[in-house]
């Protein structure tokens, strides 16, 4: 790892860059339709919404000082996802109201195995690195990008503002998302080498480096970030730095709802890192964080605190598994 920030004492733990969003949650969707076809949801809620956004609620969920820096309309929308930052705990100060475009919108069909999402893009393509105070840099611990494919306008200036966050000191982590264009790469590639931590999911590492099993996607994303943590599902995860591998399996609890579990893994790995914890423990309370996003119906992070997720690491209660393994 970079010299890092990790250690010292700034005004804020986390700087958090990308997308902010409406999320329309339909729960308990049997299947997806075709088209023509209807099916029936047994649940809908409004949230905020957002891989970075859902990211930052979670980790300031888990006492960690969090700023975002992202767009939204000037619409009521906008007013809902400012209020929401804020009553959760994220500062907002660094969240701009475009001229122009209408807050973006996500609908979520959740079913307890999988989701599927359809997206109004609005805001959420409208940033870009030069919107990023560079003054924040010094300010903050870590900087965490996320929906990096969501964000063609913002990916030109990542280079730079990764090179300008390391200056400053800060470690870096960097989520993808699923790529809706279907290219999985954007200069993803060129660009990993300069993230500490790379947090994608199966499905994304392995349509990012090509390849058709876990071990070799690892393999080849762990030659370009010092640290990869592979998100499984109801497998677990797996991450790698350097020579060390963990495989952690994951936490048994009744699934109401996926949606932001890969988030919530997210906010507990990078608490563990920024806690200094071995890396089992960092998967570990990812795994917590996810299984808690879990037992829920929607991204409601008020089910996340420190407490609760320490609780569910303590108790041991893992679904079996004959693969975990460290070498």
């Amino acid at each position: 790892m970079r010299p890092s920030a990790w250690d010292e004492h700034r005004d804020h733990d986390l700087l958090v860059v990308g997308d902010l969003n409406i999320d329309l949650i339909m729960s308990g969707i049997p299947r997806l339709p075709d088209y023509g076809q209807e099916v029936l949801a047994t649940g809908l809620v409004r949230r905020l919404g957002g891989s970075s956004a859902n990211f930052a609620v979670c980790c300031a969920r888990l006492g960690l000082d969090v700023v975002f820096v992202a767009n939204v309309g000037r619409d009521e929308f906008g007013d809902f996802l400012t209020a929401e930052l804020r009553r959760w705990g994220v500062s907002a100060e660094q969240v701009r109201r475009h001229p122009q475009l209408s807050t973006g919108i996500t609908v979520s069909l959740s079913g307890a195995a999988d989701r599927a999402f359809v997206t109004y893009v609005g805001t959420i393509d409208s940033l870009a690195a030069h919107d990023v105070p560079r003054d924040l840099l010094g300010r903050c611990r870590h900087l965490h990008v996320g929906s990096y494919f969501l964000q063609t306008r913002l990916q030109a200036g990542l280079p730079a503002l990764l090179d300008d966050a390391h200056d400053a000191g800060l470690g870096v982590s960097l989520d993808t998302g699923f790529d809706p264009a279907d290219k999985w790469d954007g200069g993803l590639l060129e660009l990993l080498p300069g993230a500490d931590v790379f947090l994608p999911n199966e499905i994304e590492s392995r349509a990012i480096t090509g390849t058709e099993t876990v071990d070799i996607a690892l393999a080849a994303l762990c030659a370009l970030a010092d640290v990869v943590a592979l998100k499984m599902g109801a497998e677990g995860a797996i991450a790698r730095r350097g020579d060390e591998t963990v495989q952690v399996p994951a936490f048994a609890v009744e699934v109401a709802d996926t949606t932001c579990c890969g988030d919530a893994f997210n906010a507990g790995f990078i608490h563990g890192l920024l806690a200094g914890l071995p890396l089992r423990e960092c998967v570990a309370q990812g795994n917590a964080c996810g299984a808690l996003m879990a037992s829920v119906v929607g991204n409601e992070a008020g089910v996340l605190s420190n407490a609760a997720m320490a609780e569910m690491v303590a108790s041991g209660g893992t679904r079996p598994s004959a693969t975990e393994e460290e070498t």
